[in-house]
């Protein structure tokens, strides 16, 4: 019995140009997973009629494709989370500068309350002075 491919052929040339278009436009040599799907339906397709694939052989495909699409949305998610953690740490390093320009404009109306009400001015220690000129 003879069987004639001419059909599929023409089918599969037609579904190719449109791919070389695609290809053409994003070679990044890598293999994505719509290439994957479209070489294991070639396979299937193109494989000897007396001597098929064996199910174990496509099982063991399906899974690594599955892992491998698993693999890319996981990389995606922490990609995006990593971002998130990264936005809120710059604002609670924002929100820590606030908060200490905040404690220093109160310790400096505490200190000028004090020496107006005592009429003394309150003597700084060395070290606290070094610190005031670095701040200014």
């Amino acid at each position: 019995m003879k069987v004639e491919n001419k059909t599929t052929e023409y089918v599969y040339k037609f579904g190719e140009e449109n791919q070389k278009k695609e290809n053409s436009s994003k070679n990044t040599g890598e293999l994505d997973k719509d290439a994957f799907l479209r070489l294991l339906t070639t396979q299937l397709s193109n494989q000897d009629p007396l001597n098929p694939m064996e199910d174990r052989e496509f099982i063991a495909q399906l899974a690594q494709f599955s892992s491998l699409e698993q693999m890319q949305n996981l990389n995606k998610i922490l990609d995006s989370r990593t971002d998130e953690i990264l936005d809120g740490l710059d604002l609670m390093n924002l929100n820590q500068i606030k908060a200490n320009v905040e404690i220093l404009k109160e310790i400096t109306s505490i200190r000028k309350a004090f020496e107006a009400y005592t009429g003394k001015e309150v003597e700084e220690e060395e070290g606290e002075k070094e610190d005031t000129k670095v701040e200014e």
